[in-house]
């Protein structure tokens, strides 16, 4: 039974806690720190005056920020070495540092009586929640994760419904084991945050793996249905009155919810433009676009987000919205203007 749980909440309300960069027996910077400017995204007039409030995690003079061609700071790509780690709930503990890569806050108290001689861990709060953060950063970060140990991440109850991560990473080659509670003797962990050229460089990789399964076209339109998925309510009133306008106008109608990964890589591969409700099931289209292409968010309006547009921006691909009218139980979206915001984008 080991108490470092507790014993680091203790060194925590005393001020005796440290960061894993403070920690770490070794620093290896993968990507340096960039400077850019965003691409400018596209939306008809009057869009933004539609805003009601913002996501929690977000603020409205970051979205203008995402939105417009602003100047940007990219941090740089980090890897630490720990010795002598304890993962407990999803937690790393080394030497007064604690590395948390689960949502939940881990036990005080707990068992653990298996040791790893080295692991690379990779995992976020963040992704422990989020499909598309999962799907995205996650895969990206593997992709680093196995060239300094094998590749670990913290067991979740939450991913427990996720049925699509598996097939993602066989496809994408990436094999990512998954570990409760264990010793480490020596435990690496990443700062892989920052849109720097080594993250676009591995994204590339991936969506190649992806789009060399077999697929059903390219050039193509796809709608990615949401209904009542995902971690947050984000209820498209009249989404089968959308989806049924664009299938009219030739656009591949993809319902993440009740399909394949396999099925849902080969209708999005090589699409020219893909449109959805602002979300996790977004990131299947981020991984699948032609590297020309363009992706379409219908916002909420109570939940304005544009997190996907740092991809697309790191990616070069277009980037676009239209904010839904509603209230926070439910919103429509105009298919005229969602047809009219493509035309701005292709």
């Amino acid at each position: 039974m080991s108490l470092v749980p507790l014993l680091h909440r203790i060194r925590k309300r005393l001020s005796l806690d440290q960061d894993p960069a403070r920690a770490a027996c070794e620093t290896v910077v993968l990507a340096e720190a960039e400077d850019g400017v965003r691409l400018q995204a596209a939306w008809l007039p009057g869009q933004l005056d539609r805003v009601k409030d913002v996501q929690a995690l977000t603020s409205h003079r970051h979205e203008i920020d995402r939105i417009t061609a602003s100047r940007v700071h990219h941090v740089a790509t980090k890897a630490y070495c720990l010795r002598d780690c304890l993962l407990i709930g999803g937690t790393l503990y080394s030497r007064g540092s604690r590395h948390q890569m689960l949502h939940d806050r881990p036990p005080l108290a707990a068992v653990v009586d298996r040791k790893i001689e080295r692991a690379a861990f990779v995992g976020t709060p963040v992704s422990d929640l989020y499909f598309g953060h999962y799907l995205v950063d996650d895969s990206a970060t593997a992709l680093l994760a196995g060239d300094f140990a094998p590749a670990y991440r913290p067991f979740s109850h939450r991913h427990a419904d996720w049925s699509h991560p598996a097939a993602y990473h066989r496809m994408m080659g990436i094999d990512l084991q998954v570990t409760g509670n264990v010793r480490i003797g020596e435990a690496w962990v990443f700062q892989d945050i920052g849109m720097t050229r080594d993250r676009r460089l591995r994204f590339q990789t991936l969506r190649e793996r992806l789009r060399a399964q077999p697929s059903k076209h390219c050039g193509h339109g796809v709608f990615l249905v949401r209904g009542r998925s995902g971690s947050q309510p984000r209820v498209l009133r009249n989404e089968t009155e959308v989806a049924e306008g664009l299938a009219a106008r030739g656009f591949e109608i993809v319902d993440p919810a009740r399909e394949t990964a396999a099925d849902i890589v080969r209708k999005l591969s090589g699409a020219r433009v893909a449109i959805g409700v602002e979300g996790s099931s977004l990131g299947h289209a981020f991984m699948t676009l032609a590297d020309n292409g363009a992706l379409l968010t219908i916002q909420p309006p109570y939940l304005f987000n544009n997190l996907w547009k740092d991809f697309t921006d790191l990616m070069g691909m277009r980037y676009g919205f239209v904010v839904a009218e509603g209230d926070r139980e439910g919103f429509d979206a105009s298919l005229d203007e969602i047809l009219r915001t493509i035309d701005l984008l292709v």
